[in-house]
């Protein structure tokens, strides 16, 4: 008796010791103590999974080697790294070190920048109290040292694999489901604040590897793109503005036929139906998940050919892909994708200079020009003027709307215009009302452009489609109160009304003709440039021929409905496979011509030519703060003034002029001479461009 609870002592620090751990990884991400133990008091569940994925680790390692002394400190040395590299990389890019970085990422051999400036005091006294505990532990504890047998190692080794085959599975039990973990793979760094690093990386593990298609070889793919009917309706002469407005949430509220509007929450849209091409698009998405709608409309890629759930842009953009923006910019467009939320979101910034734009206008460059919680569709319009009407030559612009976006909450605008009325609770009457407004502000965005066009004169292709219906409510309850769905409907139901966006394509130059559109997003791409007459590539030539005899790809689990094989798109899956994983035969000859060399934020380069004193406060003694103003060019609202490395209270007046305020320290500070920077900050506090060292000798 006495000797089996020795041997059970004995072993009871295998089971403590990986606490111990968890602990030092989240405290290395997170970078305080404080966050750490706040996350393990507000996420219980997630944190006894990820104790069990390190205690799983843990005994492997310990079955390994038979030694568990040995094994915490493999366990420790892991531990380290990966949550240094995380925790840095997290405050100077906004997230974390994720699976991807490491097997897909073209950054994965510059890793080692996440090094530089590794050890703040704060980490380095974290370090230094996880050995010191780690040592009081292992060798002076009692009965914490074990050397196991080689049968005992097996079943460690098989008792680690089995629970981490559950956990990772959720069988035979369903685990992650009792505890209700779900990943967030639209922004990874919620999804690891509120998971924890070891389980968010275990559940990110399922979205790496994507297999390649059987026969997918250079020679099959040379082949296959010889075969390739190219388009020959390319016009050299005409060379429009072509404008893709991806708008948040935009659907039609007057599909619901059981719900009465005082007025029509879309009249141009409507009146724009009536004489121009439209219809339908089917998209990948509901209530959510816009970078994957981006991703289809930009690339003609699919996310039909990915892990469910996956969002393309945070786990697969990791290089350079051929896209509107690219195939456009090789004919001499001026390329500008406008987005009025943060240059982060989505993974955006990285995404769009892969996608070859020449510019990425965030909201970090807009005015504070807000209607309700977002920047307001206007804002967005004004943009894409200005960004066509102040280029030499053509333009595309894609761009995306924020104000339609959720929650659909009574007051979410200060006044709903639009009254809504039917046999449904007041709540669902609330929700109709603030989308009708929602709507009905994007509707006349898009008049405005148009009519901004149709007075310029200048050849001009403007598209407007829906991303993903809005969520009102949970499990569709809008729908289902309005009776636009029900609880009967067949899956082929619920896919064609939940997922079915209009999609407008308005221009000032064609001969009048009305396209009945039907297709999925991922085909309007390829539409855009035959209707452009714009020279596409193998690609995208395929696909548009593709889209003729199946104009919407649906879900594998529709295909026989709609009279689809494996075999129909099993040349779509390869070539996509080839773009996004393989080696980019697609690409031949053009492939170092996707990205632009001089992809900028915002406006352009933001320079300073001059710092001018403004005035001296002297009331509150001797001497007091200094103003200066800052000339220049291209700044932005988020600009912000540094003085020798310390940020000044500033003020944007304009894109040419700022002015900063200098603390009396700042101003008497005896180090010369004076080095003035203007950075942009965004909402992570990161700053994400900066002007040239601008030096002053004096600041009189």
């Amino acid at each position: 008796m006495q000797k089996g609870v020795r041997i059970i002592s004995r072993r009871l620090h295998l089971f403590v010791w990986p606490v111990l751990l968890v602990i030092f990884i989240e405290f290395l991400n997170r970078g305080s103590l404080t966050s750490t133990l706040e996350w393990i008091i507000r996420n219980p569940g997630e944190m006894v999974l990820n104790y069990v994925v390190i205690f799983c680790l843990f005994l492997f390692f310990t079955a390994l080697t038979g030694r568990s002394r040995i094994s915490f400190w493999i366990m420790s040395v892991f531990v380290l790294v990966a949550g240094l590299i995380s925790g840095v990389k997290f405050k100077i890019l906004g997230v974390p070190l994720l699976p991807w970085d490491l097997f897909l990422s073209s950054e994965t051999t510059d890793i080692v920048q996440y090094l530089n400036g590794l050890f703040d005091f704060k980490t380095v006294i974290g370090i230094v109290l996880f050995f010191a505990a780690s040592v009081a532990l292992l060798y002076f504890v009692p009965w914490t040292h074990a050397r196991f047998r080689w049968k005992e190692n097996i079943v460690l080794g098989v008792l680690a694999v089995l629970v981490a085959a559950g956990v990772y599975l959720d069988k035979p039990f369903p685990v992650k489901s009792a505890l209700n973990i779900s990943t967030i793979p639209w922004n990874q760094a919620d999804n690891y604040k509120v998971n924890g690093f070891m389980l968010s990386t275990v559940l990110n593990i399922e979205q790496i590897i994507i297999d390649a298609p059987q026969g997918y070889s250079q020679a099959n793919m040379e082949n296959f793109m010889k075969r390739v009917e190219r388009r020959t309706n390319i016009d050299p002469n005409v060379k429009p503005n072509i404008i893709v407005i991806l708008g948040e949430a935009f659907w039609d509220p007057t599909r619901m036929k059981n719900v009465t509007f005082s007025e029509d929450p879309v009249p141009f849209i409507h009146h724009l139906q009536k004489n121009y091409s439209s219809g339908d698009m089917m998209s990948p998405q509901f209530g959510g998940g816009t970078a994957n709608v981006e991703f289809e409309v930009l690339s003609g890629n699919t996310v039909r050919f990915l892990p469910e759930g996956a969002i393309a842009y945070n786990q697969y953009m990791n290089r350079r892909v051929d896209s509107l923006a690219s195939i456009l910019a090789r004919q001499g467009y001026q390329t500008a994708s406008v987005n009025p939320f943060h240059n982060w979101f989505f993974n955006s910034r990285n995404v769009y200079q892969n996608f070859g734009f020449s510019k990425f206008i965030s909201s970090e460059y807009f005015e504070a020009d807000y209607n309700g919680p977002y920047l307001q569709d206007k804002a967005v319009m004004k943009k894409i003027i200005e960004q066509t009407d102040t280029s030499a030559g053509p333009d595309f612009v894609f761009a995306n709307t924020m104000e339609n976006h959720a929650p659909f909450t009574p007051d979410k605008f200060a006044k709903n215009s639009i009254k809504v009325s039917g046999d449904f609770p007041e709540d669902t009457k609330g929700m109709l009302e603030s989308l009708a407004q929602g709507v009905r502000n994007t509707d006349e965005a898009l008049k405005m452009l148009v009519e901004h066009y149709e007075k310029k004169g200048e050849p001009t292709i403007v598209v407007l489609f829906g991303d993903h219906l809005p969520s009102m409510g949970n499990n569709f309850k809008a729908y289902k109160d309005t009776g636009y769905l029900s609880d009967t409907d067949d899956s082929a139901t619920v896919l064609n009304k939940m997922y079915t966006l209009p999609v407008v394509v308005w221009n000032n130059y064609l001969p009048a003709h009305q396209d009945k559109l039907d297709i999925s997003s991922a085909f309007l791409g390829p539409y855009i440039l035959d209707l452009a007459k714009r020279e596409g590539t193998p690609y995208t030539d395929y696909l548009f021929s593709l889209s003729k005899k199946f104009p919407v790809i649906p879900p594998r689990n529709h295909y026989e409905r709609l009279n689809i094989s494996d075999a129909d798109v099993k040349e779509y899956q390869m070539m996509q496979y080839d773009i996004l994983f393989g080696e980019q035969y697609a690409f031949g000859g053009f492939r170092d011509k996707i990205i632009n060399p001089k992809f900028t934020l915002g406006y352009g380069e933001m320079v300073i030519d001059s710092v001018s004193p403004l005035h001296q406060n002297t009331a509150g003694g001797n001497g007091g703060e200094s103003s200066v103003q800052i000339s220049g060019k291209n700044f932005a609202p988020s600009s912000v003034v540094y003085l020798n490395d310390k940020a000044l209270k500033t003020t944007y007046e304009n894109r040419q002029s700022l002015s900063a305020v200098i603390p009396k320290d700042l101003a008497s500070d005896s180090e010369k001479p004076y080095h003035f920077v203007v950075k942009v900050i965004d909402s992570k506090n990161l700053p994400i461009q900066s002007t040239a060292v601008k030096q002053m000798e004096s600041l009189k």
